[in-house]
């Protein structure tokens, strides 16, 4: 079997959903009998103490880097600042996490045959192949965000120069990187188009560990903790950022108050003070904000919600593939989301019959939808079975694993 170096800006004891991903991966390739190293940052997206005790840290060799064991893993923690912040923060990160990634290619104790890496940041694609090339192994890349089109997309690159950069850097990862790999059909139709025919290019999607997200009974503590026992529950559980869009749930809120509707919203992020600003301004007692909730937490939350939302901001088309979708089917939840129409998650949704599609900032739409599965909830249950019964045929954590598996071995033939 091979030596496998993932290299990673998000990796446990950090409580991010990439993090999650790809412990999940490592843990996979583990069980399948490949050796894996990991090199990633010390937490900064969402420090958890409870995680950090459970992974402690121990000095490295030098001071710019700890170690730290993960299920039998050896660690590279190189130190960044622990908060990933404002632009100028975010880019210090980077470049601290590239030089000395760079440098932990080096040591001659860290053994690889491939090299798997990650996006957010697209620079990373680039490092990953020097490391790869440095090591004499073979170089993968995943697309989990197609960069810089989303921001393109919005407005905020317009500097030409700026752009025409960017497109040389991610024109120069695809081209370096032996593999690359799209989460969604959609990303990979954008990726045909530029990822050299002589390099790998596969679909290999995101997943759900069915280990710890499951059906399970809607009685339970966290039920009791927020008094929703018998209530119609339609929850969010998720980052709460520019590239999600609640206002299509205070809207509803606001026109079903008189319904037996309690919405729950969990999470945290740079919009949520402002939309928790305006469910007090619209004196929204039907929804709650209750904060970021731990890993082990929100298979509680989704159990008790009748219906769980996933709401995409307008901009977000086929440049990246909500992991939450596989979670909440892994939970035979049926699923509402709210996306724009060109946006290929809405297409797995209708074909799996896993739920409903609302275009975003349809908010009369969705409110309608709401109020029509309040009065026919037999829809939910039968939407929730056909979530789980595509989440078993191919997005489990021993499905995609053996993708991943069977890349690696035709990379190292």
């Amino acid at each position: 079997m091979a030596n496998i170096l993932l290299h990673t800006l998000l990796f446990p004891p950090d409580g991010n959903s990439n993090a999650y991903i790809f412990a999940d991966i490592a843990l996979e390739l583990q069980r399948l009998g490949h050796k894996v190293t990991v090199i990633t940052t010390t937490p900064h997206y969402s420090i958890l103490q409870e995680n950090t005790a459970q992974q402690p840290f121990t000095a490295g060799e030098k001071k710019w880097y700890k170690r730290s064991e993960f299920h039998g893993m050896a660690c590279y923690h190189i130190v960044v600042p622990s908060e990933k912040g404002s632009l100028k923060k975010r880019l210090r990160t980077y470049l601290n996490f590239h030089r000395y990634a760079w440098v932990l290619a080096n040591n001659k104790n860290i053994k690889a045959d491939v090299v798997i890496t990650q996006s957010p940041p697209l620079s990373i694609g680039l490092i990953n192949a020097l490391i790869a090339k440095k090591k004499n192994a073979k170089a993968v890349y995943v697309v989990q965000d197609l960069f810089p089109d989303g921001p393109i997309t919005q407005g905020k690159i317009k500097n030409r120069l700026i752009i025409r950069m960017l497109r040389a850097l991610e024109k120069n990862v695809y081209k370096h990187n032996d593999a690359v790999i799209a989460i969604s059909e959609g990303i990979r139709g954008h990726l045909q188009k530029r990822v050299p025919p002589a390099n790998l290019l596969r679909t290999i999607p995101n997943f759900v560990n069915t280990d710890l997200y499951h059906p399970m009974s809607n009685q339970n503590e966290m039920a009791k903790k927020y008094n929703l026992q018998g209530k119609f529950v339609i929850s969010y559980v998720g980052n709460i950022g520019n590239a999600h869009d609640l206002s299509p749930i205070l809207f509803c809120a606001k026109e079903l108050r008189d319904l037996d509707i309690e919405f729950i919203i969990a999470g945290s992020g740079i919009k949520k003070d402002y939309f928790e600003n305006k469910a007090k301004e619209d004196n929204l007692d039907n929804v709650k904000f209750i904060g970021y909730q731990k890993r082990e937490d929100t298979p509680y939350l989704n159990a008790f919600s009748d219906i769980c939302l996933v709401m995409l901001a307008p901009h977000i088309k086929d440049f990246s593939f909500p992991s939450k979708i596989y979670t909440l089917m892994g939970m035979a939840k049926p699923i509402i989301l709210m996306c724009s129409s060109e946006c290929s998650a809405s297409q797995f949704i209708i074909d799996t019959k896993s739920g409903w599609v609302v275009e975003s900032g349809h908010c009369e739409e969705f409110t309608e939808l709401v109020k029509g599965l309040y009065y026919n909830r037999t829809r939910l249950k039968q939407y929730g079975a056909n979530s789980l019964q595509a989440v078993k045929a191919g997005y489990t954590k021993e499905c995609v694993g053996k993708q991943y598996d069977e890349l690696i071995k035709e990379l190292c033939r």
